[in-house]
């Protein structure tokens, strides 16, 4: 397919979007000379501002606008916004939209770009008849592939099929010094000290593991293993993080991050990062730092951090299934 305008669309979620770089990775080596511009909601806008492989953002104000909806009063200012933001999309002349999305947000997004191709997962592979508003249809490569190779899988009618997978994320030099500040105000090290993140999304709950038995876990790493803990926390989950880290001696509540890219510095220099499914744990993975994965209810094969080195403790029959035991020996030695 001749081309040389290109649209990414992932709007989220925060571990989506980290999955879908390796994409932009190879879109970017095999067109080095091409426009690539990415659609993605403002809560993950931080992992692609200033991204060195893209040329356009367009930030999509999702929370905003929501809220807006609900006051009569705001209508005719949302509608200006969203014909403003229609017409961003419209003005970048987009020849081949790829809607990683996979659902009627991509889609819509797709449309509204204005671009000729439009390629996504094929009926039985996206959301929401998604596929009905695509005219490249994409089926992935295997049954119940990783997130991270379906989403690659989609450049395939562009002629690229690379199985390269290299995650890039924008400089995070000037986020690095307040990292490093609370570092040293805990006399902790750099790729000395164990990340614990017992918090996941509001829809997924059922993914938690036991905030009694993260406590156990942080306490154990100490005093069993020697390893100081940080517990990390997002928007809404402080509450959570305070009760495990509980006051215990050598177990430090993670700051509060002001951007994803505060994260990202923090997850990098983590020795080891334990949690469950979820965002961090994502940006944990393609950050080079090993994880411990826990997972009951969600599909390794489809959700695991992503690469060699990591262990994926999986209990089909639920997370309470899992042991602190069993936790805190893949926190000391790695085994897969």
């Amino acid at each position: 397919m001749s081309a040389d305008r290109f649209l990414v669309i992932r709007l989220s979620a925060v571990g989506d979007v980290v999955n879908t770089l390796p994409t932009l990775s190879l879109l970017r080596r095999a067109r080095p000379n091409a426009t690539i511009g990415f659609a993605v909601e403002d809560r993950a806008r931080d992992l692609l501002e200033a991204h060195p492989m893209l040329d356009r953002l367009h930030v999509f104000p999702r929370k905003r606008w929501r809220a807006m909806a609900a006051r009569p009063s705001r209508w005719r200012r949302l509608a200006a916004e969203v014909g403003a933001y229609r017409r961003e999309l419209r003005e970048a002349r987009y020849d081949v939209a790829i809607d990683v999305q996979g659902n009627l947000k991509g889609a819509a997004h797709a449309i509204a770009a204005g671009a000729a191709s439009r390629i996504g997962f094929a009926r039985g592979h996206d959301r929401e008849g998604n596929h009905w508003l695509s005219n490249e249809h994409v089926v992935p490569p295997a049954d119940r592939p990783h997130r991270v190779d379906k989403f690659a899988s989609l450049l395939g009618p562009l002629g690229i099929h690379g199985r390269e997978r290299e995650w890039v994320f924008p400089d995070t030099t000037d986020e690095e010094p307040t990292i490093a500040s609370f570092l040293a105000a805990h006399d902790l090290a750099r790729g000395g000290f164990v990340l614990i993140h017992p918090g996941t999304s509001g829809r997924g709950a059922a993914k938690r593991w036991p905030e009694e038995r993260f406590a156990e876990l942080a306490r154990r790493a100490v005093a069993e293993l020697g390893r100081p803990v940080v517990v990390s926390w997002g928007p809404g989950e402080e509450d959570l993080a305070r009760a495990v880290a509980d006051g215990a001696a050598g177990v430090v509540l993670g700051p509060r991050t002001a951007s994803l890219r505060e994260l990202l510095v923090l997850v990098r220099w983590a020795a080891v990062f334990v949690s469950a499914d979820t965002g961090p744990m994502h940006l944990a993975a393609a950050s080079g730092t090993r994880c411990v994965a826990l997972f009951g209810p969600k599909d390794p094969r489809i959700y695991a951090p992503y690469g060699a080195g990591h262990t994926v403790l999986y209990r089909p029959e639920g997370m309470t299934s899992i042991g602190v035991d069993e936790v805190l020996v893949a926190v000391a030695d790695g085994g897969a």
